[in-house]
């Protein structure tokens, strides 16, 4: 199995899983998010809010709501780890 396919299962998997379970996970492997995440939150950002109104226009209002509240949680994610990243450059 390549790094690649790997990859995508963890990727196709987390993306199905809860918040708590994907958090159970990374405290257990050890993981950390730091200021290299910061470039595909960005990326995730950019698609949410692209992707909230027209979720809306369409009426899906659920997944409108989910993609906003998505937004409401990666501004201030990003921001924080800006300023850890700043913090820890200087």
């Amino acid at each position: 199995m390549t790094e690649h396919t790997f990859t995508a299962l963890v990727e196709r998997y987390l993306g199905l899983e809860t918040f708590e379970v994907t958090e159970e996970l990374l405290n257990l492997c050890g993981a950390t998010l730091d200021g290299r995440a910061l470039p595909i939150l960005k990326r995730r950002l950019r698609e949410e809010e692209a992707l909230a109104p027209k979720l809306e226009a369409r009426g899906y209002i659920r997944m409108a709501e989910k993609s906003q509240q998505l937004v409401a949680s990666l501004i201030p994610l990003i921001a924080a780890l800006e300023a850890q990243t700043h913090d820890t450059t200087n």
